[in-house]
């Protein structure tokens, strides 16, 4: 029997993908809603979601049926793995896939963008001409050239951001909290204050668990170089908000840019730091987790994907 199979972030789904899950899967696309999707677990043999939901225990409370969840990420911190492990529902994802993920480029692009983005207050500088004025006075921005940045975590994707960013002739140091490193894209600082301490740009590209949450907290802020700016493409829990907000007001930070927030994506326009990025936009961008979101690769990880659900619903 054909297994059935629900992708329930079908926007802009790989139609390459859809159609080599269609060869041996009945497959169904739409969006449930939060109440459906306790449902879809029990209806379904396999499950395919992106980041916009989240998988608890509640999610799977019994019957259920499915057998797989399917998530194109690396990172699985809005999945219960533990209830997945006890309900007998095997999580296919991309993590440790190191080899494909080389080409897989686009939230260290989306890095330098926000960087770029900030320094340079472009956002600010499109608003005003939209709104009538030109007047370069208004926008003096800063250079990332012979800048001082900070890798933390210099896996995959910290290192090609490293890379990046020594294309623009900056001074690159690296810092793993889990994992000592070589590299000749950055210099490895042994502490994670020694890595702040002395660049104007701290970068964040750390896997997200309990060993990382609020890895940027307030000791960090202060051990950081008087005006430096914070990017996050990781995940928002790897900083405390509170104390980055509280880096913003004093003035410590020059600013930040950040693709991610604890608890996407239940934000809104009175999270805290919504709020304060509406009253002061030169000094914190943040976008709704854009990092991996490309055309190109949505169709790449979603093909890749596609087969290795195959190979795990064979091996069933």
């Amino acid at each position: 029997m054909r297994p059935r199979l629900l992708i329930a972030e079908p926007d802009r789904f790989s139609p390459e993908a859809v159609a080599s899950l269609s060869q041996w899967a009945d497959v169904e696309q739409r969006r449930p809603d939060p109440a459906a999707l306790r449902a879809a677990f029990e209806q379904f043999d396999i499950v395919w979601v992106r980041l916009g939901f989240r998988i608890t225990a509640d999610t799977l409370s019994p019957p259920v049926r499915c057998r797989i969840l399917a998530t194109p990420v690396t990172g699985l911190d809005r999945i219960d793995l533990d209830a997945c492990e006890k309900t007998g529902i095997r999580v296919v994802s991309l993590r440790g896939e190191t080899e494909f993920l080389r080409n897989v480029r686009a939230t260290a692009e989306l890095t330098i963008g926000l960087a770029l983005a900030l320094i340079r207050r472009i956002p600010e500088a499109c608003q005003s001409v939209l709104e009538g004025c030109w007047n370069r006075d208004l926008f003096p921005g800063r250079e990332l050239h012979g800048k001082t940045v900070a890798i933390i975590g210099m896996g995959r994707l910290g290192r090609i951001t490293a890379g990046y960013f020594k294309a623009f002739g900056m001074e690159v140091v690296g810092h793993d909290p889990f994992h000592e490193f070589t590299s000749d894209l950055a210099r490895p600082v042994p502490t994670l204050k020694e890595a702040v301490s002395p660049a104007r740009f701290v970068s964040l590209h750390v896997n997200y668990n309990a060993g990382t949450r609020h890895l940027i907290n307030e000791a960090v802020f202060a051990a950081m170089k008087p005006g430096a700016y914070l990017i996050n493409t990781s995940r928002g829990g790897v900083v405390d908000e509170a104390a980055l907000l509280g880096a913003l007001q004093s003035g410590r930070l020059a600013g930040a840019a950040l693709d991610v927030l604890d608890g996407e994506p239940e934000i809104n326009s009175g999270h805290p730091l919504v709020t304060y990025a509406r009253a002061h936009p030169d000094r914190l961008l943040i976008t709704p987790h854009i990092g991996g979101n490309t055309v190109e690769s949505f169709e790449k990880t979603e093909l890749f994907l596609a087969n290795k659900v195959k190979e795990a619903w064979i091996d069933e």
